[in-house]
């Protein structure tokens, strides 16, 4: 019983615990919108986006456009869901993922978030990466607002393991441990990126 105890003790001092650790980062990153970016939702984007007449693929970049040009990368709001990060103009690769996903859908596209745990990008680093799939009229592509040669139309890195759609089972484990990898990160390096 006493073992036990122990183990429920443990446990549920690191599900707090990582997410904790991830606190002061996310506190220094200043309230509101970003500096210079006017208030705007995902779902005035795609009214914006509609009224300026594009249709199919052009209409597809200008909402990839958009995430990228107001989103900034971050590893210090990783707590915000993707419509409150685009809000503000900060995210991470599954918050940049999940804004681009919500505006594609608001737009009437068949889009959905999937990730490779393992990519490797043009400087050479490693590491996992989520992004978008996106269908039109039985065309689908790959597009990411992070990641990507917007002239060529293709993704800027190399998945090197299996492309999968995030499951809700890996969406929680990123909400739930993606604050303190990301704070982690930005605690060794200083940096966003």
């Amino acid at each position: 019983m006493f073992v036990i105890r122990a183990v429920l003790i443990f446990l549920i001092a690191f599900l707090v615990a990582v997410p904790l650790y991830a606190v002061p980062a996310t506190i220094t990153l200043p309230p509101g919108p970003r500096q210079g970016l006017e208030e705007l939702t995902i779902q005035q984007a795609a009214i914006r986006l509609r009224k300026s007449g594009k249709t199919d693929w052009e209409l597809v970049e200008a909402a990839r456009g958009l995430v990228a040009e107001r989103m900034q990368y971050s590893r210090r709001n990783a707590f915000d869901p993707s419509g409150r990060a685009f809000e503000r103009g900060y995210g991470y690769c599954m918050q940049h993922a999940f804004a681009l996903k919500h505006l594609l859908s608001e737009l009437g596209f068949n889009a959905k978030v999937v990730q490779a745990f393992q990519n490797r990008f043009p400087n050479g680093v490693v590491t996992s990466h989520a992004w978008v799939s996106v269908t039109v009229e039985n065309e689908t592509r790959q597009i990411d607002s992070l990641f990507y040669k917007a002239g060529a139309g293709e993704l800027d890195f190399t998945p090197l393991s299996e492309v999968t759609d995030i499951s809700p089972v890996f969406k929680l484990f990123t909400f739930w441990g993606g604050p303190a990898v990301n704070a982690h990160r930005y605690y060794l390096t200083g940096k966003d990126l």
